[in-house]
């Protein structure tokens, strides 16, 4: 590979595509002063150290185990190690974990004009010097998604090269604007030599649509399919031949209406899917499912058996209406869950009790989005019901965006009469808020946790709309700010509100912490900005 070697002292920096050549041709020059000096052994990493204590000498270790050492380096690494030892260039003829990006493969000397053909060139010459000597790739991660102009001819022969008996892990990253769609050759997936040791599979931005058998995958752990124009029939072969597999991924694969997931996956225990705008319907037949994550507005779902389905997340920005499609669904298709996160923005209406309660359910997380033109007067107390209809629930994060509630809280207001939970959180131990505001509905809701919940013992209001917040009066260097000029971006209007939210925390709520109650409020970094309010604003507590 054509990476630069890193800790040697020539001028002439090395490709290392070229360590196939003899020793005497890649020796560097020395000068009078260093050919007076000791040179270290032959398994010594370090030149012309002074050996002030006793030498590791790699030497000395088993071969296996130096090679087993040296494959699990990531490309860069193993490439410098092997010009400065013998031991691992030895090992680097065969190296057989290959990651091909931009980061491995540019240097710094490198010149920026017909990049993209640059590149292309040095995946050719790296993969076509492993054909030629016969070595055998484990591990291939080839992300293009820079590309948009790579020919289809070097893609086929480089996944024939590397799609052998022995390969591991498959990773292709194709660019979404390529000139012309790729056509994955699925004929490299035919050999069931090669395909029964694959573990993990990520294919994105391509067509595949298998026209012979596809070889077992018995080995086939993890499967990602992103941008893929597959079929239900190509995605039902593919699936049907992997009876390992475990992790799931389908994202953006446009031609798919109607996904099923067989009962011969029985060993499953994740499924994604997401921005797939034709499905209509998911049934899921896994048995052992235990975590299922949904982007965009869900279709149908049938899950045959969901008692170990114990993972949610269900997210949806446009259209709106995930929370009252939750409150519907979700005890019927996953009634053991205890982990559930939803994503969302306002609701065209507010949302009513659930028919049914979540009995399972110890850990909540919401995350609401700027409302727009969905719904200004969203009220977010609300979601009080979904509290009311876990009785098993310890654990509640809610993540707000900063102006997704506007009702803002002026002082007089009285927000304690109204917003009084009927039902009692006896489990409810851990609260956060981050992007916390001064809103009505937002601070009737905490009120609503505190009087409702006797076992809480921590609760946190993050006044920054990204949850990077610090403790109020914390005047330290923030470590964020030792390498960027803020550590936390924050505009002025989200900082004015942070300072009417940490005003409100004191005005309605410090004075009604309970004793055992550890409370926490977090406003923006002192040292990163300023016009934050003064420290003595919540000793009400």
């Amino acid at each position: 590979m054509e990476l630069q070697s890193a800790g040697r002292t020539s001028t002439t920096q090395q490709p290392l595509l070229e360590l196939d050549a003899p020793p005497a041709k890649r020796g560097r020059r020395t000068s009078s002063a260093e050919t007076k000096t000791q040179p270290c052994g032959e398994g010594d990493i370090c030149q012309d150290a002074p050996k002030t204590r006793q030498d590791f000498e790699l030497d000395k270790l088993p071969e296996n185990m130096l090679h087993h050492i040296h494959s699990l380096m990531p490309v860069l690494d193993a490439g410098r190690a092997a010009c400065v030892s013998r031991q691992f260039l030895c090992s680097w003829r065969c190296y057989s974990n290959l990651t091909l990006n931009i980061q491995t493969l540019w240097s710094p000397g490198d010149k920026f004009e017909g990049s993209e053909m640059y590149f292309i060139n040095k995946v050719d010459k790296i993969l076509n010097n492993y054909s030629d000597n016969g070595m055998k790739v484990k591990t291939l991660k080839l992300n293009l998604w820079h590309c948009s102009s790579v020919s289809a001819s070097y893609l086929d022969r480089w996944l024939r090269i590397a799609v052998k008996p022995g390969i591991k892990e498959l990773r292709l990253l194709l660019s979404p604007s390529m000139k012309e769609k790729y056509c994955f050759p699925c004929s490299v997936l035919f050999d069931e030599a090669a395909t029964s040791l694959i573990e993990s599979l990520y294919i994105s931005n391509c067509t595949f649509h298998p026209i012979g058998t596809l070889g077992c995958f018995r080995r086939l752990k993890s499967l990602v399919l992103c941008g893929v124009h597959i079929t239900e029939e190509g995605l039902r072969q593919l699936v049907s031949k992997s009876f390992s597999l475990e992790w799931l991924e389908i994202f953006s694969c446009n031609e798919i209406i109607c996904l099923k997931i067989p009962c011969t996956l029985q060993k499953l225990k994740l499924l994604k899917v997401g921005r797939c705008p034709k499905i209509q319907v998911i049934e899921i037949s896994a048995p052992n499912l235990s975590a299922f994550h949904h982007y965009g507005f869900p279709p149908e779902i049938y899950i045959e058996d969901s008692s170990q389905l114990t993972e949610v997340y269900l997210s949806s920005l446009y259209p709106s209406g995930i929370l009252s499609y939750s409150r519907a669904k979700l005890p019927s298709i996953a009634s053991n869950v205890e982990r559930l996160t939803l994503v969302f923005c306002g609701e065209n209406v507010n949302t009513p009790m659930l028919h049914e309660k979540l009995h399972h359910l110890k850990s909540l997380e919401f995350e609401f989005h700027g409302s727009g033109a969905c719904s200004p007067v969203y009220d977010i107390f609300s979601l009080v019901s979904f509290l009311d209809a876990s009785p098993a629930l310890e654990s509640l994060i809610l993540r707000v965006a900063r102006n997704a509630i506007v009702d803002h809280c002026d002082a007089g207001d009285d927000v304690y009469l109204k917003g009084k939970s009927a039902y009692q959180h006896d489990r409810l131990k851990r609260v956060t808020i981050t992007g916390f505001c001064s809103a009505k509905s937002l601070i009737k809701l905490v009120i609503s946790i505190l009087e409702s919940a006797p076992s809480l013992e921590r609760l946190t209001l993050d006044t920054t709309p990204r949850g990077c917040g610090r403790k109020l009066g914390d005047t330290s260097i923030c470590t964020a700010a030792k390498y960027k000029s803020k550590c936390c971006w924050i505009g002025e209007r989200s900082l004015e509100e942070s300072n009417r939210a940490v005003e409100a925390a004191g005005r309605y709520i410090a004075g009604r912490i309970p004793s055992a109650v550890e409370f926490e409020v977090l406003e923006p970094c002192r040292r990163c900005h300023t016009g934050n309010p003064v420290d003595d604003v919540l000793n009400k507590s």
